[in-house]
């Protein structure tokens, strides 16, 4: 089957194949997401998305636009309900408003069973319509290709029900690109506006989508001048062109707002209630041109202020980091800024062999198969929005979340891998057909067994059940197990009455919502277990029996005196008593925080006193230094800031101190050294809150 050198519409029949290979993609996922309890981030997006839908406030969450919520929020049951709107004063706070909003009073796991719903549905659609677009583009054999290896692919399939941002964007990046495609083959203003839409809800999807739009959109802009000038066209037809791009802009900007009820506050009474002020957030931003930028955005209103908030904290966590400066990578840690490998090694060690062996067959099909200007234009398009989000991601820090901010790469890759099926098709031989075919079904096999498609790793990472030796960010888990450790527990923890002290990351809501015997290893800051000795059982991550010399993580001392009794894929339970006075001092930490951030406590006595025992049983802990230094600050004694702040500089040989912080710390001491009044001097907002 040859594509037409001018595109058909689809047949009922073409159609029904393209939804039967959708309805298989979600089937695929069902079954490999049956286990899976909510992620750490879902109950914040249902319950922010119930608030946009029902009080048209966009105070809650910012930190994603909100496309993939307010469809979520579109199928939760009317007995879903909402706390009274109360301030709040950070991001942990705000957390805890919400996850005691949907698992205290709500039936969580009928949300969760809701969404999931509304999720697929959501997904789905985008998949029928990219599977239509890359039918009419390139032929239906392509199509099927694509979708099936989409289908297969694990985490893809992982995404399919979650209330997260990452496969929407990706696949409406995709659509955005071949719709493009379409408009510079045509140059019809209807195709103007179905591009103007498609960018307008990749924009409302995730704020990581303007790389690849800045992609689409570059790409589209050179093409249309490269036609004026091959073609020799009056300069009238440039302007024509420029004209529909600059429609295609306005259309994105719109659904965008659109999707924020068409006004820039937060709410629609004119309030911005975030759980920190634009003004600060804008002023935790370490890198000069973004903060002018956003605040130029923001002054003049050209974009709603909860985007730009979000888009503030995007860059403050993806590319700035969260303070972070070390990157397991293929069982190797890797201090500084992450190698030009990263991401390619999180899509080499996430996709299964075979999956990328199909790629690699339609990168060698592709010259054989493009035969039109549209699927030239097409092909142009897709591999221009890899580029540039790969790029993107090149220079980002966010590694902790893994493969899923990698995601629009996968589906490029997906419509790559179409040209095989492409080609085998128009062969007819049996050696392209079983060859092409046998690479599906080598994937069917390998991944067919495998219960969670969320931690699936293939053989370069020494497999799923060995990743978590070999990598160590969000690709691995991301609180998914919480179901099947209440059941262990039910049944083994629970009758002996003993605590369960977790370092696996799941909410604490969800604990006390599940019954588990979770308890904090420091409750509060009178806390006086320097020994770090408790008895019970302990949840860890196959992870955690990696060493790290850098940190003193040595995991003899940590799992000594304690017992496996239970490992749930990369979850691990033990029993026994430890003793561990480090883990003890990271609690503390962790308890100081909320009380300094989420409490606003102001006694800077206090926190410097528990400032100093944490860094007294880890001398290194950048954030603790921080802490006491913002203390010192506070409490008007100069001498002891400096020296507190000065203190990571100590240890900067173990590469735990980041360029972006290092920077920070410098410029605080330097400020303090020059005699300035250091009431004017702000404090040093802690690098891990974002």
């Amino acid at each position: 089957m040859t594509p037409p050198a001018t595109p058909r519409r689809l047949t009922p029949a073409q159609l029904l194949v393209l939804l039967a290979s959708v309805l298989l993609a979600t089937a695929r996922s069902a079954v490999g997401t049956r286990l899976d309890s909510l992620t750490v981030d879902e109950p914040w997006h249902i319950v922010a998305g119930v608030e946009y839908l029902r009080t048209n406030d966009f105070r809650l969450n910012p930190e994603h636009p909100p496309l993939v919520k307010l469809v979520s929020a579109a199928n939760m049951p009317a007995t879903f309900t909402l706390r009274p709107k109360s301030a709040l004063s950070d991001k942990g706070a705000e957390r805890d408003f919400v996850e005691e909003t949907f698992f205290f009073d709500n039936d969580f796991r009928l949300a969760q069973d809701r969404a999931r719903i509304a999720v697929w549905t959501l997904n789905g659609a985008m998949l029928l319509m990219l599977g239509a677009l890359v039918a009419a583009s390139f032929g239906m054999p392509w199509a099927v290709g694509t979708l099936l290896f989409l289908a297969l692919e694990p985490t893809v399939g992982a995404h399919g029900p979650v209330v997260m941002t990452d496969l929407p964007v990706a696949l409406a990046l995709a659509i955005a690109a071949l719709t493009a495609a379409r408009l510079i083959m045509t140059w019809q203003w209807r195709w103007a506006m179905a591009l103007g839409l498609a960018m307008g809800v990749a924009l409302a999807a995730k704020h990581s989508a303007l790389p690849g739009l800045a992609g689409i959109g570059a790409f589209t802009a050179v093409a249309a001048v490269w036609q004026w000038h091959r073609q020799r066209r009056y300069l009238n037809t440039l302007a024509l062109h420029a004209g529909q791009l600059v429609v295609v802009l306005l259309v994105a900007v719109a659904t965008l707002w659109a999707f924020y009820g068409f006004h820039f506050h937060a709410g629609p009474n004119g309030t911005d209630d975030f759980n920190r002020t634009m003004v600060a957030k804008l002023g935790d931003l370490h890198v000069v041109r973004w903060r002018d930028l956003l605040t130029v955005l923001d002054r003049w209103h050209i974009l709603p202020r909860s985007y730009l908030w979000g888009l503030a904290d995007t860059v403050r966590a993806g590319v700035e980091g969260r303070g972070a400066n070390e990157h397991l990578l293929w069982g190797t840690m890797v201090y500084g800024a992450p190698p030009w490998y990263t991401w390619p090694s999180f899509i080499l060690s996430k996709v299964p062999l075979a999956l990328l062996g199909l790629a690699v067959v339609g990168v060698g099909a592709l010259r054989r198969t493009i035969t039109t200007p549209l699927q030239r234009w097409s092909a142009a398009g897709v591999l221009a929005l890899a580029a540039t989000h790969l790029f993107a991601l090149s220079g980002s820090l966010g590694t902790y979340a893994g493969v899923r901010h990698a995601l629009p790469v996968i589906v490029v890759l997906a419509i790559i891998a179409g040209a095989g099926v492409q080609l085998a098709w128009q062969l007819r031989t049996r050696m392209s057909v079983l060859g092409v075919g046998g690479l599906y079904a080598a994937t069917m096999v390998t991944t067919a067994r495998i219960p969670r498609l969320w931690e699936y790793h293939n053989e370069l990472a020494g497999g799923t059940q060995n990743a978590a030796l070999a990598f160590g960010n969000e690709g691995l888990d991301l609180g998914q197990r919480a179901y099947e450790i209440k059941h262990f527990s039910d049944s083994a923890i629970v009758p002996t009455g003993l605590p369960t002290y977790s370092s696996y990351w799941f909410g604490e809501e969800q604990a006390k919502a599940l019954k588990l015997t979770t308890a904090r290893k420091v409750e509060s800051l009178a806390d006086s277990n320097r020994a770090g000795i408790y008895t019970g059982f302990f949840i860890y991550t196959a992870s955690d029996r990696r060493p790290d010399p850098n940190a003193d993580w040595d995991p003899t001392k940590v799992f000594a005196g304690l017992t496996m009794v239970k490992r749930l894929g990369i979850v691990e339970i033990w029993q026994g008593t430890q003793t561990l006075p480090m883990t003890r001092a990271s609690s503390l930490f962790g308890r100081l925080l909320e009380y300094v951030y989420d409490e606003k406590g102001n006694d800077y006595a206090l926190i410097a006193a528990k400032a100093t025992e944490v860094l007294d049983v880890i001398p290194w802990h950048v954030p603790a230094a921080i802490e006491l230094g913002n203390a010192y600050l506070r409490m008007g004694d100069r001498a002891a800031a400096i020296a507190a702040y000065q203190r990571p500089f100590a240890h900067e040989k173990r590469g735990l101190l980041g360029a972006l912080v290092k920077q920070e710390l410098e410029s605080h001491i330097k400020r303090l050294e020059s005699g300035e009044a250091m009431t004017a001097i702000p404090s040093i907002r802690s690098p891990q809150l974002e």
